[in-house]
């Protein structure tokens, strides 16, 4: 029983990435560029604030900087659902490509199998993970910048 349960994750499927990325639209390819650039802006600059942190943990005269910290995370959560909602646009393109696919098979002597959804399902995993990621990193640097402005 546990077998089976295993076997249904999704990580339990062998993905060929080049593949995935070839059945992608252009605009679920230029999307996930710009994700990957903005996951990494995000990171570099999150990872900054928190060296900060650490580094003036002890100092209690800096309370322009720590307003200036909270503001760049409050930009980068706006970031992060800007992201979110243009996922929203490509993940619905995407989805419409296949139901078309599946809708222009019909017609064919080959019906479209269940692997048609694969690439779309990818897609949105990936997209879900980095920005699981981006939400993680942000909330726990947000909470040890809002831990040295009251002084906790």
């Amino acid at each position: 029983m546990l077998w089976c349960l295993i076997n249904m994750l999704i990580l339990s499927v062998r993905w060929d990435f080049r593949s995935l990325w070839a059945v992608l639209t252009i605009t679920a390819k230029f999307y996930t560029i710009c994700l990957l650039a903005g996951a990494a802006y995000s990171t570099y600059s999150l990872a900054r604030i928190a060296v900060w942190l650490r580094r003036n943990a002890r100092n209690k005269t800096v309370i322009k900087e720590l307003d200036e910290m909270r503001t760049k995370t409050s930009s980068l959560r706006e970031f992060h659902t800007t992201l979110f909602l243009l996922f929203g646009l490509c993940a619905s393109n995407e989805v419409f490509n296949v139901l078309r696919g599946i809708q222009n098979s019909a017609v064919s002597l080959s019906a479209a199998r269940f692997e048609v959804f694969g690439p779309v399902v990818a897609f949105v995993f990936f997209v879900f993970a980095v920005l699981l990621f981006l939400h993680g990193f942000r909330w726990a640097v947000a909470h040890r910048l809002r831990a040295a402005y009251t002084g906790d």
